[in-house]
């Protein structure tokens, strides 16, 4: 696997209940006759690996997009065409997993019905970085498991090397969830040496940075999920409950204190239905929980949580669930819909009680091409759209529709890949019209010693032009994500995906399977000179040029449990910055250590 690299079992090894060769279902029986007399299912080899994706670790890349699935027979039974069944089938059951946020029970559920029903001894996740933003879901096979009906396994039977898993049966799981994070932050000229001007009127700030911020910030989420099967029949029930503890200590970009915070983090559950005859799975989900469409170009799960003010763990992200959401899903064949209704975890003085609504349906024309089309709307909120003439334009009821595709191995050529989405947005009661969307281009030198990968990507967001009635302004809704959406580490805290043009070149090289570098070169420019909207500061620009800013990752799997990133970013203010007074570059490093069970 010289594309992708191995990050982490998702749950602790060992084999899973079920067992080949004691229940074979008519589905594995059928595709065994076609497995007889023909090649199995070839896999996608090829795929980006340029960028900065969301954490790894299986407990904390809850949200992350899930790019790939890969089915991979680990230990066979002996006889070739039973085994190429099986891989087959356990594909197709996952097939409408690409595109959707990973869910650490709601794959544990999945793969647990796959084995009750069509009996495979064991399927065992893992994660990989894909590197371009998505992971990537590996299952390995093993159709020779020993375990039959009945066996218990976890640490209710002192097997103490199981934890997480608590028990675990050929129907059943309950899994203890653990994880957290530790980090150390450095930010010189913090606001590009004018934090007064832009964070001054924050209701969030308190004691503002001087020109060095030094402070360190932690977390842990700990709870539990689990999933049944209800009876004989296809359906599932899983669903998790955490809470979480975060905290920061020293002078961070805000404020100075000291300050800790528990909550519940999830709360969620979940009904699954698996027909694997039919290559048709449905899912439905709500409760407290994690949400993300596509590269989260319009909904990314980092927003679904606030991370400032006394919640503190704010460049760690510790807070990722939704005040409450419900999604639901249903794939067959080549076929997938999505429907989502958001109400994010707001911090109470920001809070707008904006919702978000939609649908998106996508269809897999072939390996590593797919195309998919969404619609959103803003069913509630409170924000309002402010124009140069002193109108005050209602966000509730904004509509967006868009049109997203994805092309790996684009061409015939495995290291390249193409993606791009455009977007409008219109309100049926103002005079709206905006437009955001991209356009991708990467490449991977896979036979090359560190396999590097160059990508270049060029966004648009339309700015309100002060010239027409007509109001432009491109609205991010739930857009971010470290190293996707986000422009940049600290621009990022200046700037949203609205009337803003950003080229990102971004390179990157795996010197070692479980060792990630990439560069990234944001170069910001804004759309309109009028960017009410933005920071107070900045809403009247007296240049489109917003700055550079070069930012240089490396992420390390030390292990199945720790995952180090540490980054160095420098941005580099632009006319429209340093004509208010932020001449200063401003210089962020930092260091974050994941660790999960």
């Amino acid at each position: 696997m010289t594309s992708i690299r191995r990050i982490v079992r998702v749950l602790r090894p060992g084999r899973g209940p079920g067992q080949l060769g004691h229940k074979v279902g008519p589905a594995v029986m059928a595709a065994a006759l076609v497995a007889a007399v023909s090649p199995a299912a070839s896999q996608d080899g090829s795929g980006p690996a340029s960028g900065v994706s969301a954490i790894p670790l299986s407990g904390r890349a809850s949200g992350a997009v899930i790019g790939e699935v890969r089915v991979e027979l680990r230990n066979g039974s002996g006889n070739p065409a039973r085994d190429d069944a099986v891989v087959k089938l356990v594909r197709s059951s996952l097939a409408a997993l690409p595109g959707s946020g990973y869910d650490r029970v709601a794959v544990a559920t999945r793969l647990s019905a796959l084995r009750s029903r069509i009996g495979t001894g064991a399927l065992e996740p893992s994660l990989l970085e894909r590197g371009d933003g998505s992971i990537v879901l590996l299952v390995e096979v093993d159709t020779v498991g020993p375990d039959g009906p009945g066996v218990v396994e976890g640490i209710v039977r002192g097997q103490l090397g199981d934890f997480p898993v608590i028990v675990r049966t050929d129907r059943s799981f309950v899994t203890a969830i653990l994880t957290g994070g530790n980090g150390v932050y450095a930010d010189t000229n913090a606001w590009f040496g004018a934090p007064a001007l832009f964070a001054g009127s924050s209701p969030i700030a308190g004691d503002l940075p001087g020109r060095q911020a030094t402070w360190t910030e932690a977390f842990v989420e700990y709870g539990i999920g689990g999933a049944t099967q209800l009876g004989d029949s296809p359906f599932y029930a899983y669903g998790a409950l955490t809470g979480i503890t975060s905290g920061s200590a020293g002078q961070d970009i805000y404020r100075d204190d000291a300050r800790i915070a528990t909550a519940v983090e999830k709360a969620y559950a979940g009904l699954l239905y698996v027909d694997p005859d039919r290559d048709l799975t449905a899912n439905v989900s709500l409760g407290r929980q994690n949400v993300t469409l596509n590269d989260g170009f319009l909904i990314h799960f980092v927003r679904g949580s606030a991370n400032i003010d006394g919640r503190g763990a704010t460049y760690l992200g510790a807070r990722n669930a939704n005040d409450f959401s419900m999604v639901g899903d249903i794939s067959l064949d080549d076929w997938a819909l999505k429907v989502f209704y958001i109400d994010p975890n707001e911090l109470e003085s920001l809070e707008s009680n904006s919702t978000f609504a939609g649908v998106n349906l996508r269809r897999t024309l072939a390996t590593g091409l797919s195309l998919d089309a969404s619609l959103i709307t803003v069913p509630g909120s409170d924000s309002t759209f402010a124009t140069p003439d002193g109108r005050r334009l209602d966000r509730e009821g904004l509509v967006t529709v868009s049109g997203h595709g994805r092309w790996s191995g684009a061409f015939g050529q495995p290291g390249m890949w193409l993606e791009g989405e455009l977007a409008h947005q219109f309100h049926p009661d103002e005079d709206i019209s905006t437009y955001g969307g991209y356009a991708l281009i990467g490449y991977r030198a896979v036979d090359l010693p560190w396999t590097p990968s160059l990508s270049y990507r060029f966004s648009y967001f339309s700015g309100d032009d002060p010239a027409t009635a007509r109001y432009e302004r491109f609205d991010p809704l739930l857009s971010t994500g470290l190293g996707n959406w986000l422009q940049g580490i600290n621009f990022g805290k200046l700037t949203s995906n609205s009337n803003l043009a950003v080229h990102r070149l971004q390179f990157n090289v795996t010197p070692d399977p479980r060792l990630n570098i990439t560069l990234d070169w944001h170069l910001l420019r804004a759309a309109e000179e009028n960017n009410l909207g933005s920071n107070p500061a900045l809403s009247t620009l007296s240049s489109l040029d917003i700055g550079n800013e070069f930012t240089l990752s490396a992420r390390w799997a030390i292990n199945e449990n720790l995952f180090l990133q540490s980054l160095g970013s420098v941005a580099l203010p632009g006319r429209a910055l340093r004509d208010v007074g932020a001449d200063e570059p401003w210089l962020s490093l930092q260091a974050s250590l994941y660790w999960t069970f």
